[in-house]
C-alpha cells in the first residue's frame, strides 16, 4: 500500500515539473516555443497560421490565431525592423501590410514578430516575394545595335523582378502578344517575345517614338513600363530574281506572244512604294513594293515599248539590281 502511495506521489511530482517548464507566461524571458524575445508572454503560441503564405512585400496577410488583444494600439507587427501597419484585430485574426520600406528590401526568408498586448510570439520564417516590376528594354534581338527600340516584327527582352515562370501575359500599346513567352526565372529575370508584325506603320524605319509595354505574371500582378518604339518593321532584302531566269531574250517573239519579264522581289517585312529604276535603250522608272510587310513583291516589265538593248532593273537605295538583254 505504500508503495502504492509512494508511486502516485512520484507521477504528480514529474507531471507538475513538466507543466512548469512548458509554461511561457512562468518564465516570460525563456524565448518561448517560436523563438520570440523580449518581456510579457513570450512565444505564446498565438500565430497557428497565416495567409497567403509566400506573401509579397506590399500584400495585406491575415495572422490566424490568438486570443489576441481586440484593442487597435495593443498589436503589433515587425519584420526586418520595420512595423506593419495593423487594419484590423478580433480575438482571432489580424490583418496586416507591410510598411512602405519593405518594398525595396532584399527578398528572401526573415522572422515575423507579433506583439499582442502583453503577449508576444514570433514566426520564424516567412518567405517574402518582392512587387512585380518591369525594369528597363534590354534589347532588341534582331536588331545589329544593343539596345535598339522594339519594333513591330523583332524580338525583344525586357529585364524585369519576380516574373513567374508561366502564365504570363503581355500586351504592346494594347495589343496582345500572341507568341510564346520565355521567362528566365530568377530574382532577377527576363521576359523574352516577338512583337507582331501586324502592328506596324509606315516605311520609315528612322520613325521613333515611344510604346507602353504591359505585363501580367499568373497570380494576377501587373506592371507597365514606357519603351522605345520604332513602329515601321525593319525589312530586309534577300534577293531580286527575275521567274524562270534567262539574260537574254528575243524582242519581236515576246511582243508577238505577249510576254513579259516578271521580276521578284523577296526578303522579310518588305514595305510598300519603293522605287525601281530600268536603266537601258529605254529606261522607265516605277515602285515596287506589299501591304502588310510580306516576304515578297513582283515588278512586270512590258518589253512592248522597249527596244533592244542591254537593260539592268535596280532596286533604289539597294545593291540589288539584274541585268539582260533584249534582241530582234
Amino acid at each position: 500500500m505504500n508503495k502504492l502511495h509512494l508511486l502516485s506521489l512520484t507521477l504528480l511530482l514529474l507531471a507538475t515539473a513538466c507543466k512548469k517548464d512548458d509554461d511561457d507566461t512562468a518564465n516570460p524571458s525563456g524565448g518561448g516555443n517560436n523563438g520570440g524575445g523580449g518581456g510579457g508572454n513570450v512565444g505564446a503560441d498565438l500565430i497557428t497560421n497565416w495567409s497567403p503564405l509566400v506573401p509579397y512585400r506590399d500584400q495585406v496577410v491575415t495572422f490566424t490565431g490568438g486570443p489576441f488583444n481586440t484593442d487597435l494600439a495593443e498589436n503589433s507587427i515587425t519584420a526586418w525592423g520595420e512595423p506593419f501597419e495593423v487594419l484590423t484585430v478580433t480575438s482571432t485574426q489580424i490583418t496586416a501590410r507591410p510598411g512602405p520600406n519593405m518594398d525595396t528590401a532584399v527578398p528572401g526568408y526573415n522572422s515575423v514578430i507579433i506583439t499582442s498586448g502583453n503577449a508576444v510570439d514570433t514566426i520564424p520564417y516567412v518567405y517574402w516575394k518582392r512587387p512585380f516590376n518591369l525594369m528597363f528594354l534590354e534589347d532588341n534581338l534582331d536588331d545589329g545595335i544593343s539596345g535598339a527600340p522594339a519594333r513591330p516584327g523583332d524580338r525583344i527582352v525586357v529585364r524585369c523582378i519576380s516574373a513567374t515562370a508561366s502564365g504570363m501575359s503581355v500586351s504592346v500599346n494594347g495589343q496582345s502578344i500572341t507568341d510564346p513567352i520565355t521567362v528566365d526565372s530568377g530574382y532577377y529575370c527576363t521576359l523574352t517575345f516577338r512583337i507582331p508584325v501586324s502592328m506596324g506603320t509606315g516605311d520609315d524605319e528612322s520613325t521613333l517614338t515611344t510604346a507602353l509595354l504591359s505585363a501580367t505574371n499568373s497570380d494576377g500582378r501587373t506592371d507597365t513600363l514606357t519603351i522605345g518604339w520604332a513602329p515601321t518593321p525593319d525589312m530586309e532584302i534577300y534577293g531580286l530574281e527575275l521567274v524562270g531566269g534567262g539574260s537574254s531574250f528575243d524582242l519581236s517573239e515576246m511582243n508577238t506572244n505577249g510576254q513579259v519579264l516578271n521580276f521578284r522581289v523577296f526578303g522579310n517585312y518588305l514595305h510598300s512604294n519603293r522605287p525601281w529604276t530600268l536603266t537601258g535603250p529605254s529606261g522607265t522608272v516605277g515602285t515596287w513594293g506589299t501591304g502588310g510587310y510580306g516576304n515578297e513583291s513582283f515588278i512586270v516589265i512590258n518589253p512592248i515599248s522597249l527596244q533592244e538593248g542591254y537593260y539592268v532593273l535596280a532596286l533604289n537605295g539597294t545593291f540589288y539590281s539584274y541585268g539582260f538583254t533584249l534582241v530582234n
